[in-house]
């Protein structure tokens, strides 16, 4: 065991400033640092000490993630996260901290889904970044007067941030049937009765009601073809947005009838919005 270990674990113990529930990143990085030094440790009595600390950090997230969700259900979520969501102008697909707190705090069961290879130009579900969808909040300026479709809803994270931080109304559309499952179960554990999941192929969804739509690249191909005439088909009967990210951006970017105000159209490592007005 080296001194370094060491003083690590004697600071965290002696220092009290992790152990308010409201620490979460500060608590964070000191977790994830002493998983790495616990590899590497070995004394039976100093990988007690470690694992204890653990534990107690795991039991003061537990206290954040619970106050966070009575916050949603009493409609004050927004507020709640407020300190957590100073996102700036994030780029690119890693996560962070804030993936990390809203994991616990949605607490979305993650089951083993029924058709784990996916169909020809269905993506493997990858879950889009939070800091993504807070800065997309932003941008779009969505609101409650708003109806968002996430295409390629996945467990519903996208959907269900989108709701505590904006007030719209949420439909996430996803072909697997245990991962829509289990993003119902959350919408009706943190009390949001207007997130709603439809087990659908997104080329057969209703997409009639919905002035927003989000895609993080969950197809490709002839889907991702199909999917977008159908948005272009709803295009010329109101108003709408595409917010986009990933690879999907460049094919939106393509399309003589949205338009956007981004520096690049084409990016790929951030969220880009799309409109669509009626000729």
């Amino acid at each position: 065991m080296t001194d370094v270990p060491c003083a690590f674990l004697a600071l965290l113990e002696t220092d009290a400033t992790w152990r308010d529930p409201a620490a979460f990143r500060w608590r964070a990085d000191a977790a994830d640092r002493l998983d790495l030094l616990l590899l590497a440790m070995d004394s039976a009595a100093e990988r007690a000490r470690a694992e204890c600390l653990l534990d107690a950090m795991a039991a003061a997230d537990e206290v954040l993630f619970a106050e966070l969700r009575e916050a949603i259900r009493a409609g004050r979520g927004k507020a709640a996260l407020a300190p957590w969501l100073d996102v700036g102008e994030p780029t690119g697909a890693h996560y962070d901290a804030l993936d990390a707190l809203l994991a616990g705090v949605f607490a979305i069961e993650e089951p083993v889904p029924d058709n784990p290879r996916p169909p020809a130009d269905m993506v493997f579900y990858q879950p889009t970044p939070m800091r993504h969808i807070v800065d997309a909040v932003r941008r779009a300026a969505l609101s409650p007067a708003d109806h968002v479709l996430d295409l390629g809803a996945g467990l519903g994270h996208v959907s269900l941030l989108a709701r505590v931080l904006s007030g719209a109304t949420v439909t996430g559309v996803e072909r697997e049937p245990a991962y829509v499952a289990s993003a119902r179960h959350a919408a009706t554990a943190l009390g949001m009765p207007e997130a709603v999941f439809t087990c659908a192929d997104a080329r057969e969804a209703d997409v009639t009601q919905a002035n927003i739509f989000y895609l993080f690249t969950p197809f490709i191909g002839p889907v991702l073809r199909d999917v977008t005439a159908r948005i272009e088909a709803e295009a010329r009967k109101r108003p709408l947005r595409v917010v986009a990210l990933g690879p999907c951006t460049r094919t939106f970017a393509r399309q003589p009838w949205l338009k956007t105000t981004d520096a690049n159209p084409e990016a790929n490592d951030r969220i880009v919005i799309f409109t669509a007005n009626p000729v």
